[in-house]
């Protein structure tokens, strides 16, 4: 009987599981645990690459909400992460399928504005490196324009059933583990430290592991996504998808209740004010697009409860930002400041993505298209908001006739949000990922509704 199953195995699979299996095996022995788990991730990501691309986008978003700094496990003069590799291969693999004829909506204003994003990027990084011959910051340019090449990928890859099927499955699996993960290293102390050091060797980073506020005794959570802010941003994207569908059944609802709860816990932990505003956002923006009305009763008795048991905290947050500006506030709006300073000088290409070419500028601000656009040039950034306004726009448009859609909606308006006050949307490649998977799918899903 067993004879029989075996030989009905294909050769080529069955090589392809033993040989992983093997390899997977010495990892474990020579290299241990943590490098293996990346090395296993990083060969069945390939394999899908190779075999079925909707799945390797599957691993890549899975990825990039779970354990995104995972580094090939061998040195073999660089040791990137493994997303970029799977991006990697997926681009080389959507080169070959467009020059062997598969058909591209190429006039679409998404994939239009993150294919001239890609290019600006990939001409900012490339123009400045024979001035400072940065090597670090030309290797970050280029992963950052490979990662915006995702809506491409998406919509050449992933039929609309598939993407519905699985895409919302695949977020609030990932999510919530994320979620629990992070809670549970809040609490940890010391025990997650430990266990967090030992993600070392695959890649993460084993300094600066306990974030704080800038009181310097309140811990942020940060889960396996090293910032807190990028915590904060991911869970509040993903939120609609918890969301939307939850009353489907008894089951389905409890389900998706604890996942909230635990979405929920993880953002308050996160201390990402940020955060909390792209999730009130994505919360509003699922009940309005279903029920308008309620959505509005909705917002006017949140509002009274506020304003009944916390009289003066709405009033002394604007305080503190329009009059007295908290350390933060203030930081952010000097940010600012430099940051169109910096613009002005360097308005066509940017300074590109290493460290500041001038002594008397500083680089870095905490918003997304700002960011952009000292980094790689104004048409950059128009380029980047042109890409998510348009995806915006369809999904609001077309967010009543179809639930995905509508998670989509919900999960741009808290991108929006979250660009305002953060830059790592623009500035973590799998940040941009992840930004490119929402934008490929509502690509995907509006243009099957349309």
């Amino acid at each position: 009987m067993v004879r029989n199953q075996l030989s009905q195995v294909p050769l080529g699979r069955g090589l392809i599981v033993g040989g992983t299996g093997g390899l997977a095996g010495w990892m474990v022995t020579y290299l241990g645990l943590a490098p293996a788990i990346a090395g296993v991730v990083l060969m069945v990501g390939v394999v899908a690459a190779v075999r079925k691309a909707s799945v390797a986008l599957g691993v890549v978003t899975g990825l990039a909400m779970l354990v995104p700094f995972i580094v090939v496990p061998v040195r073999i003069g660089v040791q990137p992460p493994v997303i970029v590799v799977l991006l990697a291969v997926m681009a080389c693999a959507s080169v070959v399928a467009i020059a062997k004829g598969r058909r591209v909506a190429w006039r679409d204003p998404v994939l239009c504005g993150q294919g001239a994003l890609a290019v600006l990027i990939t001409m900012a990084s490339i123009l400045v490196f024979p001035v400072r011959q940065d090597a670090e910051g030309l290797q970050t340019g280029l992963k950052l324009a490979l990662a915006v090449t995702v809506p491409l990928m998406v919509v050449i890859w992933i039929p609309p059933t598939v993407l519905r099927r699985y895409g919302p499955t695949i977020v609030i699996t990932s999510v919530a583990v994320q979620a629990a993960v992070a809670v549970f290293l809040y609490f940890a102390g010391t025990v997650g430290v430990v266990m967090l050091s030992s993600l070392a060797p695959a890649g993460y980073p084993d300094v600066d592991i306990h974030r704080f506020l800038p009181d310097g005794t309140t811990v942020r959570a940060t889960g396996l996504l090293v910032d807190p802010n990028v915590l904060g941003a991911t869970l509040a994207m993903a939120l609609p998808f918890v969301m939307v569908g939850s009353t489907a059944s008894r089951r389905v609802l409890t389900v998706r209740l604890a996942v909230g709860a635990l979405l929920v816990l993880a953002l308050l932990f996160s201390h990402s004010r940020g955060a909390w505003i792209a999730a009130v956002v994505a919360v509003f923006g699922v009940v309005v697009i279903a029920r308008p009305y309620a959505a509005a009763a909705l917002a006017l008795g949140v509002g009274v409860v506020v304003v009944v048991l916390w009289p003066e905290g709405p009033v002394q947050v604007m305080h503190n930002m329009v009059g007295d500006r908290a350390q933060s506030d203030a930081l952010r709006v000097g940010e600012i400041q430099e940051a169109i300073r910096v613009i002005h000088r360097y308005p066509w290409f940017g300074v590109g993505y290493g460290d500041s070419p001038d002594v008397d500028v500083f680089v870095g601000v905490s918003n997304t298209w700002l960011w952009i656009a000292e980094r790689a040039g104004l048409a950059a950034a128009f380029c980047a908001l042109v890409a998510v306004v348009g995806a915006v726009v369809r999904a609001v448009r077309m967010a009543r006739q179809d639930d995905f859609v509508r998670m989509c909606a919900a999960a741009l308006g808290a991108l929006l949000v979250v660009s305002m006050v953060d830059h790592h949307l623009a500035s973590f490649p799998h940040m941009v990922a992840l930004v490119g998977m929402l934008l490929g799918a509502t690509v995907v899903a509006t243009s099957r509704l349309g």
